[in-house]
């Protein structure tokens, strides 16, 4: 049997025959491989349920949705789920499947259940199920589904506001606030905050899931000022502990929102901080961290409850101590250093270092032992760590240039035996971080001489390093003399044209080419190389650089660059200023899609203080 891929080759897949065999497809479901997209025995399952709908593969997987694991029925159900899309309107097998299910002990299989139910059965069998099934978990699993996973074709909420359990009357108020008129706010706000009151439930996640509703609700409405009014009522504990804790969840979606909810709502959260009973306090510790504009607003009360944290490696302790030190807080540095001295870095820990950096409280003589034991450990993360720390720590990284070297052996070693023809990021950053160090790295040079491999992202990152190194620019004017074999797009070469900058110019031939780079093509090097246009020749090239600067400034990648240039540019960048202002204005966070929610807003957050940083300096 073939699996077949619009606008691919055919690719070989195992027949139906084999599929058939109920050990296969058992042993894809209890390992979880068959969910994997692309698996071939994922796409041989496919082919052979087409082929026949109510055969032994559809068989096999029904009866694997009352196995005895949890997680093997979750598969089992959720595999059935995608194998009903595009499919007939009722499937009995499944149907009866999800049925049996909806009394799953487990809450993940009882939702993966109601979803099959409805993509199987469709809408008036779940709407079935709500009304004649006994166990309230199970309807308000279905209540949900229906009001929240069909975008298209949602059950109407109103029937559903006078439901016998609170939770679904709360969430058919949730779901009817998204599109009801202004005179109807007033009461289904109300009815809300009493419905959130009388909940007995305190299940974690459907508290994170009703606040992050709630405050989508009332942004599609626009309804930014009742969302912070909604959010200081719960948190000031008018619906109870319970109504405390989907208030965080609803600040949190708040701040995700609006720029302006750090402001109105950090307050509340901090008293939280203060006087909550400890799960309570670290959900609103989390809340605050996630956001620098939040963090900075209530940095006392955080700063001191991290000696009450106790252990330095606790969640809680962590995830302030991350915080402060992003925002340049100094409070942060002893708890940095303490985290690090006790074991494998923790998630964020660069970027923790960067903000001691920046306060001035780093010290290389605890972190430089911790760097080399990194270096030391063999494993690839440890090491991208620790490269991290050495390359901006730059000559304070000084005693790391012995395990250094040894790991870009080590590294040129296996990607030699491999026949590797680009440089791995792992020995990008290892020679980056050599030359950061400069001439105390002097033993590297041989080796460095010695490399052959170029970088995609970064041409010529060998001869940076070997200039830095040695002051000697002969290893950058080769390196610029020989155009790039990368024709897809234009490598960033921005480091070295700096460089040369900083120690005697640039030659009439490499000024010539550095504007060819930077004004040919949009991308990488013309937001890094628009500096050293700017430095190398002035005013004469402001008018250039501002006809292709503006387009970035709302990239979360390149805009905070950008300004910089900008900034660098003073008065001269004064046409770009009602573009710089129009992004301070909004109200709204910009949408940058940088992975999750928290990470949106962290990106826009970082974009809008470079903004208001440009913006004084070119008014200056």
């Amino acid at each position: 049997m073939t699996a077949r891929t619009p606008g691919q080759d055919p690719v070989s897949a195992p027949s139906a025959a084999d599929v058939d065999h109920s050990a296969a497809v058992t042993a894809a479901v209890v390992d979880g491989s068959v969910l994997t997209p692309g698996a071939p025995l994922r796409t041989a399952v496919f082919d052979a349920v087409r082929a026949d709908r109510d055969g032994p593969v559809t068989h096999e997987l029904i009866g694997l949705t009352g196995h005895h694991r949890p997680a093997v029925r979750r598969t089992a159900l959720t595999l059935l789920t995608d194998l009903a899309f595009n499919g007939p309107p009722s499937w009995q097998g499944p149907i009866e499947a999800a049925a049996a299910r909806l009394h799953d002990p487990d809450p993940d299989a009882r939702r993966a259940a109601v979803r099959l139910l409805m993509r199987a059965g469709g809408t008036d069998r779940a709407r079935t199920a709500l009304d004649t099934h006994p166990d309230p978990a199970t309807r308000i699993a279905l209540a949900d589904a229906l009001l929240f996973h069909l975008p298209q074709t949602p059950c109407p909420p109103g029937p559903l506001r006078t439901d016998p359990l609170p939770d679904i009357r709360l969430a058919a108020c949730i779901a009817e606030l998204r599109a009801a008129p202004e005179e109807e706010w007033a009461a289904l706000d109300a009815q809300a905050v009493a419905e959130l009151a009388a909940l007995s439930d305190r299940d974690a996640e459907r508290a994170r899931t009703l606040g992050g509703r709630w405050g989508d609700a009332l942004s599609r409405q626009d309804r930014e000022r009742h969302c912070y009014a909604t959010a200081t009522r719960l948190l000031t504990g008018v619906a109870g502990a319970h109504g405390r804790r989907v208030g965080v969840h609803l600040a949190r979606r708040a701040l995700q929102i609006w720029r302006a909810a750090p402001a109105a709502l950090a307050p509340h959260l901090a008293a939280l901080v203060r006087t909550a009973p400890p799960a309570l306090r670290d959900l609103a510790v989390e809340t605050l961290c996630a956001s620098r504009t939040a963090t900075r607003l209530a940095a006392d009360d955080l700063a001191a409850l991290l000696p009450t944290t106790h252990h330095p490696r606790s969640d809680t302790a962590w995830t302030i101590t991350y915080a402060l030190a992003t925002v340049d807080d100094p409070r942060a540095a002893p708890s940095v250093h303490a985290r690090l001295a006790s074991g494998a870095p923790p998630a964020g820990a660069v970027a923790a270092v960067r903000g001691l950096l920046r306060s001035g409280t780093a010290d290389a003589e605890q972190l430089a032992p911790f760097i080399r034991q990194l270096l030391r450990s063999g494993d690839s993360l440890s090491v991208l760590t620790a490269t991290a720390m050495s390359d901006d720590l730059g000559p304070a990284a000084a005693a790391c240039v012995p395990e250094l070297i040894e790991a870009l052996r080590t590294e040129c070693a296996l990607r030699d035996a491999q026949g590797t023809e680009w440089a791995t990021r792992r020995e990008l950053r290892l020679v980056t971080a050599l030359g950061r160090i400069g001439a105390p790295a002097g033993a590297a040079v041989p080796l460095l001489e010695r490399l052959t491999r170029e970088s995609r992202q970064r041409a010529g990152y060998r001869a940076l390093a070997l200039s830095r190194i040695t002051g000697e620019r002969h290893f950058i004017d080769s390196a610029l003399r020989f155009p790039s074999r990368v024709r897809r797009y234009v490598p960033d070469r921005s480091a070295l044209f700096e460089w040369l900058l900083d120690h005697g110019g640039l030659t009439p031939e490499q000024s010539r080419q550095l504007r060819d780079l930077v004004f040919t093509r949009p991308g990488g090097m013309q937001v890094f190389g628009a500096r050293a246009v700017w430095r190398n020749e002035g005013p004469a090239a402001a008018g250039e650089l501002l006809a292709v600067l503006p387009q970035y400034l709302g990239d979360d990648l390149f805009g905070p660059v950008v300004m910089a240039t900008l900034a660098a540019m003073g008065e001269h960048a004064r046409p770009a200023l009602p573009q710089l202002r129009a992004l301070i204005d909004r109200r709204t966070r910009l949408p940058h899609h940088a992975g999750s929610d928290d990470a949106d807003m962290n990106a826009d957050e970082q974009l809008l203080e470079a903004a208001r940083r440009t913006v004084a300096a070119v008014t200056a």
